[in-house]
């Protein structure tokens, strides 16, 4: 239906203003106090104000478009309203003949209908009167269309914001470490000699690492439930050539299980609390996942033990991670870390809504 009035802003205009405008001359005319009069009047109007200002605007658009207005197009304006209402006394005798035709076949008492004579204007006042009307209709035809293309001028802009915001945010997208992934198939392929099922479910369990990496480019959002899955997957794979004991837990609140979040963040997390934390050393050490719902905000933190290793890298991921939930979600939602001798913690804080969508 929006789309409906949008497209035919102005037929619709068009009907309901001179409508509006043609009733109320029916009135001022006094030619009939009967409402048939009233209505063979107002029709009558209606079609001569609608033909002539439908072919004022095309002359108009023709002669002085807005989308590339010159002052000389002033002089364009003025003399198609001035040949305009030079032609409205011929078009309205000929449509007023035509209707008072029309309404003697419709109507049985059409000689009783009009029992007023009419009172017309000296013939310079029809002139006067025609070019106040078209005049004042074609100031409100320009002011029109240019809060139209203001518009359309606003929404371009707004598209195209989107459009580079929502690129931006594909170049930041949530991605597999590519060194993770050879590295992986390295251990799978050494783990072929030893242990040939586990291997297999290994490299089961690659492909759908990555192939929910690849599915997930498009979107913004995924549901946690889908993320812890593909954590505990990315964990599995992290852990087949490693000699130390790496304990793992999860403490997650069932009613953030169905909260949308973006993709791929808690593989990305849980690489900061690997690569640059556990993995460094050969201790035994233990990563903890937790997640709560406070306050319309999700927190989910990542707690490791053991070191935390600062480098470059590091930096570039955490960096990555903060622009994409800035542009997913503007100033509400934050990434922090606290890293203490023994305890180091990663946690990101979302709203609970939904994602403003870039959008587009």
């Amino acid at each position: 239906m929006q789309r409906f009035f949008s497209k035919n802003l102005f037929w619709i205009l068009q009907f309901l203003g001179w409508g509006a405008f043609s009733l109320f001359l029916a009135f001022v005319a006094n030619l009939s106090e009967n409402w048939k009069g009233i209505l063979v009047i107002t029709i009558g109007n209606m079609v001569v104000f609608i033909a002539m200002s439908s072919l004022l605007r095309w002359i108009l658009n023709k002669v002085a478009p807005l989308e590339n207005f010159k002052p000389i197009m002033l002089v364009k304006i003025v003399v198609a309203v001035f040949i305009a209402a030079m032609l409205m006394p011929t078009v309205t005798y000929y449509v007023g003949y035509g209707v008072g035709k029309f309404a003697k076949l419709v109507f049985v008492d059409s000689k009783e209908i009009f029992n007023k004579p009419p009172t017309e204007p000296n013939a310079y006042g029809k002139y006067i009167i025609y070019s106040i009307i078209l005049g004042g209709w074609t100031i409100f035809f320009y002011i029109i269309k240019l809060i139209r293309n203001s518009n359309d001028e606003r929404i371009r802009r707004l598209r195209l914001k989107d459009q580079v915001k929502q690129a931006q945010l594909n170049t930041l997208k949530g991605h597999i470490n590519p060194q993770f992934i050879f590295t992986a198939l390295t251990n799978i392929k050494s783990l072929m000699l030893e242990d040939v099922k586990q291997a297999r479910a290994m490299l089961t369990t690659l492909s759908e690492l990555l192939r929910y990496s690849l599915t997930k480019t498009d979107i913004n959002t995924v549901i946690l439930d889908e993320e812890v899955v593909i954590s505990k997957n990315y964990m599995d794979l992290l852990m087949i050539d490693n000699k130390k004991v790496l304990h793992t837990n999860y403490d997650l609140a069932p009613e953030t299980l169905s909260i949308q979040v973006p993709p791929l963040l808690l593989p990305n997390l849980i690489e900061l609390a690997t690569r640059y934390g556990v993995l460094a050393t050969k201790n035994e050490d233990t990563i903890s996942l937790k997640s709560e719902l406070k306050n319309q905000r999700l927190k989910i933190s990542v707690l490791h033990t053991g070191t935390m290793t600062l480098s470059k890298p590091r930096q570039v991921l955490e960096n990555t991670l903060k622009q994409r939930l800035k542009l997913l979600y503007g100033n509400e939602a934050s990434f922090m870390s606290n890293h203490e001798i023994d305890t180091h913690t990663l946690w990101v804080v979302l709203p609970v809504k939904a994602i403003t969508k870039p959008q587009a």
